[in-house]
């Protein structure tokens, strides 16, 4: 086995760290830096013509001191040993001088760059120049005057280091010189001994040794200097490109002022932009041409130039400095850019940012404008309203109107979305137009939404006032306004309120407001209504009465009442119309005029309405004979609610048969949705149900699609059948129950007629052929009870003896057990019937 190697010892271990030094810092001062072929031809390159530069100042220098040398000799000197020396150097440097000739003013401008062997061929060049300068002083030196020696020994010294100097950025080049002057200096010193030239023999080497040091030293810095000169003139094209390539091509421009402002640098960008030559624009006060351009009597633009100024003058970045000039009888917006630079003056890029100030403004505008109508929307009004009346100073009086059109879902519905925005941006128009004597008071127009508009007026304006502006904007509405070929009159309802009269923050006048709309609107289309305490009041009284609705509906509060329906022709009882009543424990009977738009409005009309089938079928089946029972169903409780599941669950449960049961809907149900409407009482016919118009007369009937609804009877509206009997209006009201008769027998419906309180109307009627009628005439809506002692008492007795009984008092067959009242039970339902608990609006 081979031992290991033994450690060297200790002493020697510091020496090979600084020997491996000394053999990098030769490498690395040798060899070109970089890994770029081209870039290490060019640094060569750079490195040939930093020698042949000096070479006519070494040619110079050579003269001069051969010069002194040979007068130091003096006159008595032979000169004669010399000549061979002397002529070497003439004929070298006679070269020298020609190559640099050659290299300056003779080579092609396309010659390739000198290398690495132009380089050693150059170091032997002066590498020769180093030999005959050293045998020149050598055989100088015997004949020089004791007290030139030491000068001489000076001269040679410095002369051998000048040239190592001069030379020094090609190592290869100042090594030869170095070595070959020295080196020949030893060689003669050795052969040819003189006394004071001994001591210079041991100085020689170490001399040698750091001359070459230093020049490997000097061309390592020399390439790296020069290596980073190239780099920064790489990157400066670069930057240079950059920009001509930025200036050429993109939106934005460059500018450049001094330190007094002047334009120092002006592309060819923002001369186009200024529409100015660019050479016309150099040295021109960049503030100054910015003025030229304000637009007249914008103060803001000339506050925003002064800013530019002061920033100019205090800070040392500029960002996004935003101006507004006219330029060309354009308004546009430019934006600067720049920092300070280290000389003094500004560098910056400037932007044409009119588009984004165009998008920005459009979007503020869509933020707070209407799309319909161009008027401001809710979010700039409700921002208004907070001006006069929030942050909690003093309020700013202000009158507050708020406008709803009567006619719009009319509009909607039959002629579409598209006609609808029609009409609201027409009316947007005239409600601007409306308020033209009083522009210039700051009021604001808005759209809130849907078709509700809302004025804000400054000023507290009085009742007389509101009222005289009202009529004025009515006025200006009642023009009609033409939808695709159609005439329409615009009525609007209208509620006011006024600040701080009546509230003094922005949530309560919209509230004041809002319910003296809703009184306008309960109060007839066309109408003002301003804002009175007692409006709140009612508002709280409706809130109540929900509550106690809830209770109702909770409690069994709820009755079902029946109204007969009588054949005129025979004067029988053929069925009843089911009423419901509300038995509150305060009010009494509260009629459903009343609670079911609170019903409707909360969503408990599903639940009642499904309770409402169930009571009825039931109470039904107990009545003697084929008698039937209609069951009225809101437009609300049609178009939400599961009437045909809750139709089959009341029939079901309550043994009736679906002959016997009518179901009754107003117009505005069958409004809603026609096509909805067609199909479900086609599905309710196919069970056999019955299906009855209520109020027919009264809404916006389309025969169109009143042919195509399945039905059993049109019921006429009381309106037309109170007129019957009038001296004046009988006539006009007898013919349009004929008319409406008609139209029922031609589309072989049955016609009821509703609210007969005479024996003339009944005589009318009957003369017309209408089949049914219901009215107080016959008797108002009974209690379950009474209406089945009327029924058997109309059985047996005949119909007039059970009106008769009806009017004396309530009406009870010998020996009959009075019912049970009949009453929404949520929570304890009589059997047969479920339990119909009312959860989340809907009934179980």
């Amino acid at each position: 086995m081979l031992a290991p190697p033994a450690s060297p010892p200790p002493a020697a271990a510091p020496a090979r760290p600084r020997l491996h030094a000394a053999k990098r810092l030769l490498a690395t001062a040798w060899q070109v830096p970089g890994d770029d072929p081209q870039q290490a031809q060019r640094l060569r390159h750079d490195q040939w013509r930093a020698i042949i530069d000096p070479l006519p100042a070494s040619v110079i220098a050579t003269a001069i001191a051969v010069g002194l040398l040979l007068a130091a000799m003096g006159r008595e000197a032979d000169l004669r040993p010399l000549g061979p020396v002397l002529i070497g150097l003439v004929l070298l440097n006679g070269f020298n001088f020609a190559l640099w000739w050659w290299e300056r003013h003779g080579r092609p401008a396309g010659a390739p760059p000198r290398g690495l062997c132009a380089g050693l061929w150059l170091a032997l060049d002066l590498c020769i120049g180093g030999v005959l300068d050293a045998l020149l002083v050598l055989q100088a030196a015997p004949l020089v005057s004791p007290g030139l020696q030491a000068p001489l020994v000076a001269a040679v010294a410095g002369a051998i280091a000048a040239a190592a100097w001069m030379f020094a950025l090609l190592p290869a080049v100042a090594i030869a010189w170095v070595l070959g002057a020295c080196g020949t200096l030893a060689l003669g010193i050795t052969l040819q001994p003189l006394a004071w030239m001994k001591g210079l023999l041991p100085l020689l080497p170490l001399y040698a040794l750091v001359l070459c040091t230093t020049a490997l030293i000097n061309a390592r810095l020399f390439l790296l200097g020069r290596q980073a000169q190239h780099r920064a003139a790489q990157d400066r094209l670069t930057v240079s490109l950059l920009l001509r390539d930025f200036e050429d091509h993109a939106s934005d421009w460059l500018w450049e002022i001094d330190p007094q402002g002047r334009l120092r640098h002006v592309s060819q960008r923002l001369a186009e932009q200024l529409g100015q030559p660019a050479d016309a624009l150099v040295a021109l006060p960049l503030l100054s041409l910015l003025d030229q351009h304000l637009p007249p009597d914008d103060g803001e633009a000339r506050q925003r130039l002064e800013q530019l100024g002061t920033a100019l003058t205090t800070c040392s970045q500029l960002r996004d400095h935003d101006l507004r000039l006219r330029i060309a009888g354009a308004d546009v917006w430019w934006s600067l850019s720049g920092r300070r630079l280290d000389g003094g003056g500004w560098r910056g890029v400037g932007s044409d940012v009119s588009e984004v100030r165009e998008r920005e403004r459009e979007l503020l505008r869509l933020a707070n404008q209407d799309p319909v109508t161009g008027l401001a929307n809710r979010h700039q009004f409700n921002r208004w309203l907070a001006m006069h009346l929030g942050g909690g100073g003093p309020v700013s009086p202000c009158t507050m109107l708020l406008l709803d059109l009567d006619c719009f879902k009319h509009v909607n519905d039959s002629l579409g979305h598209a006609a609808g925005d029609h009409l609201l941006a027409a009316v947007g128009e005239q409600l601007a137009d409306g308020l033209a004597a009083r522009r210039g008071n700051g009021d604001l127009v808005a759209r809130l939404g849907a078709d509700e508009f809302a004025l804000l007026l400054r000023g507290e304006l009085d009742d007389e006032a509101v009222q005289r502006l009202g009529q004025q904007l009515r006025s200006a509405l009642r023009e009609p306004v033409t939808v695709d070929g159609h005439a329409i009159d615009v009525r609007v309802s209208i509620g006011a309120a006024i600040a701080p009269r009546h509230a003094q923050t922005p949530d309560s006048l919209m509230r004041a407001a809002d319910l003296a709309l809703s009184a306008a609107k309960a109060a007839g289309p066309d109408r003002l209504v301003g804002f009175e305490p007692a409006l709140q009041q009612d508002a709280q009284q409706r809130l109540d009465l929900l509550a106690d609705l809830r209770i109702a509906v909770d409690e069994g509060q709820l009755e079902m009442h029946y109204q007969p329906q009588i054949d005129l022709a025979q004067g029988r009882v053929v069925g009843f119309e089911a009423l419901m009543r509300w038995r509150h424990p305060t009010r009494g009977l509260v009629p459903p005029s009343v609670f079911i738009p609170l019903a409707e409005d909360s969503g408990l009309i599903v639940a009642i309405g499904a309770w409402a089938l169930q009571v009825a079928c039931r109470d039904a089946a107990r009545w003697p004979g084929e008698m039937r029972v209609a069951v009225n169903v809101s437009a609300l409780q049609f178009e939400r609610s599961p009437i045909e599941v809750h139709v089959l669950e009341a029939l079901e449960r309550s043994g009736l048969p679906a002959e016997r049961l009518e179901v009754e809907l107003t117009e505005s149900a069958l409004l809603r949705d026609s096509q909805h409407a067609i199909d479900l009482l086609t599905r309710l016919r196919a069970l056999g149900v019955r299906a009855a118009l209520d109020d027919f007369g009264t809404g916006f009937s389309s025969l169109a699609y009143l042919r195509r609804l399945p039905l059993d009877q049109l019921k006429i509206d009381r309106a037309f059948i109170a007129d019957l009997d009038h001296p004046s209006a009988g006539s006009t009201a007898r013919a349009i129950v004929a008319a409406i008769h008609e139209l029922a027998r031609a589309l072989g419906l049955q016609t009821v007629a509703e609210g007969i309180e005479t024996d003339a109307q009944q005589r009318v009627l009957t003369e017309l052929g209408c089949a049914l009628g219901q009215g107080f005439l016959f008797a108002p809506a009974l209690t379950p009870d009474a209406t089945r002692a009327f029924v058997e008492l109309a059985h047996r007795d005949g119909l007039s003896a059970a009106r008769e009984a009806q009017h004396q008092g309530p009406a009870q067959a010998p020996g009959e057990t009075v019912w049970q009242a009949t009453r929404l039970q949520i929570r304890h339902a009589p059997p047969p019937l479920p339990d119909t608990r009312f959860i989340g609006g809907l009934a179980e």
